[in-house]
């Protein structure tokens, strides 16, 4: 009975999100990716291997839906396999799960058919899975997490830092010397690597991401500064520094984008040339050094706004969007209005201003479980909250000092805080040699 309990948690949660969520929520970049999937032309704003998975769920059920349910099936199956492996009564094996599920911001965004949702599933899968071939010492489990591995590190641009703790722990599993193991989870994470970089190639139009750091730090600067650093090419003629800094927030650059009389070039809408591409570059460069302070300040203002409690008046949206967005000839998708879907989402509007939506306690509750994990390096328990803070903070650091305040980006980092913290409250301590390793089981078999 303690077996089926994870699996039948698992399918009332996966039902309950159908019946709360479905068929997803879409914002903008939901409904973009999917006018892509349907035969717009391609780009590359937006990692492009969600565009070719919902061009293959299209051909089978047409709109977000089976994405949708893809991701939670990814979510409730890697919960599911990590409780078989590492707990050992029905009432620990369910807290787990639920402690991690139903969390304020992992439920909320689990909502939406997003990139951020598709990375912290398939990476909590790849936990799943890899604790029951750590337990089970059984290949088979490996092999079906190289798929999600493969798909989470192409998931998200900056995803690739967040798969290389578990390819470490691939090469642990399988490999006997250190030097064969750092071998193959260099094989692992160079496959990942080499995934995403072919499906990246595949697109229509690449476009360079970086200018929209670049633009929004030269306006931040040009506003502490007084003085317009931004190239003419960026900006509409007669915008001046004054008419930029009304529409300027520190927490994204979509407001002065969309809010100034005399426009703003957005950073992905034409081709550039290389001679603006080099212009762009100088000036970037050439204001943060000349303007150090004035560039930190920004980055500051910035990080905090990512990670702290959103205010009452930024826009709903960067929280979560209880929305089905249009998009060109895409075809209407109609909105789930069931009481419970409306009664969540007046939960998520009162929770949204408040600490249970912001993402440093969600960190901070895996920077207090991370000593107690590692005391546990040992277990089975410890190896996966390690893993999985590592794979967090490796994903979360070079983020920082580039992302507008969208709590979507914080998703694997807080749950994989929260799924730390759990392992070590609800997993009991484990009396051991050591971790197994699948190389050591064959070699004794062979003997």
């Amino acid at each position: 009975m303690k077996r089926v309990v994870p699996w039948l948690v698992a399918l009332a949660g996966f039902a309950f999100d159908i019946a709360a969520f479905w068929p997803g929520q879409m914002s903008f970049d939901s409904a973009y990716t999917w006018w892509q999937a349907r035969g717009g032309a391609t780009t590359d704003i937006a990692p492009p291997v969600l565009i070719y998975l919902w061009r293959l769920c299209d051909a089978i059920v047409q709109g977000p839906g089976l994405v949708f349910a893809l991701h939670l099936v990814l979510f409730w199956s890697g919960l599911a396999l990590l409780a078989d492996a590492l707990v050992a009564t029905r009432w620990r094996s369910a807290l787990l799960m639920l402690v991690v599920a139903l969390t304020p911001v992992t439920w909320l965004l689990r909502a939406h058919v997003w990139t951020d949702v598709g990375l912290f599933s398939a990476l909590v899968f790849i936990a799943g899975a890899l604790a029951q071939a750590h337990s089970t010492q059984r290949r088979v489990w490996i092999v079906a997490a190289l798929p999600a591995l493969f798909y989470a590190g192409a998931v998200r641009f900056n995803a690739l830092p967040a798969v290389l703790p578990f390819a470490i722990w691939i090469g642990w599993l399988v490999a006997r010397s250190r030097i064969r193991v750092a071998l193959v989870a260099a094989a692992v994470f160079f496959g990942s690597a080499s995934f995403a970089a072919i499906v990246n190639a595949q697109v229509d139009r690449h476009v360079p991401l970086w200018t929209a750091t670049a633009e929004w730090d030269l306006a931040a600067i040009s506003v502490a500064t007084g003085e317009m650093l931004l190239p003419p090419f960026m900006i509409g003629p007669g915008l001046d520094v004054d008419e930029l800094s009304r529409a300027f927030r520190h927490w994204s650059n979509v407001p002065m984008l969309q809010n100034t009389t005399h426009g703003m070039r957005d950073p992905f809408t034409d081709d550039y040339t290389p001679e603006q591409l080099a212009t762009l570059r100088a000036a970037w460069i050439d204001a943060m050094r000349a303007h150090p302070r004035a560039w930190l300040v920004q980055k500051k203002r910035q990080i905090v706004a990512l990670l702290d409690v959103h205010e009452a008046d930024w826009p709903r949206e960067l929280v979560y969007v209880d929305d089905e967005v249009q998009y060109r000839d895409n075809p209407p998708v109609a909105r789930n209005r069931s009481a419970l879907h409306i009664a969540l989402m007046s939960a998520a509007d009162r929770l949204r201003t408040t600490r249970w939506l912001a993402g440093w306690p969600y960190l901070l509750v895996g920077l207090v479980a991370l000593p107690f994990a590692w005391r546990r390096r040992a277990e089975l328990a410890g190896i996966v909250a390690l893993a999985v803070l590592a794979s967090a903070w490796l994903y979360l650091v070079p983020m920082l000092p580039i992302a507008a305040a969208e709590l979507r980006y914080l998703g694997w980092p807080c749950v994989a805080s929260v799924l730390a913290a759990a392992l070590v409250a609800f997993v009991p301590r484990a009396f051991g040699d050591g971790p197994a390793r699948l190389a050591s089981k064959q070699e004794g078999t062979s003997r």
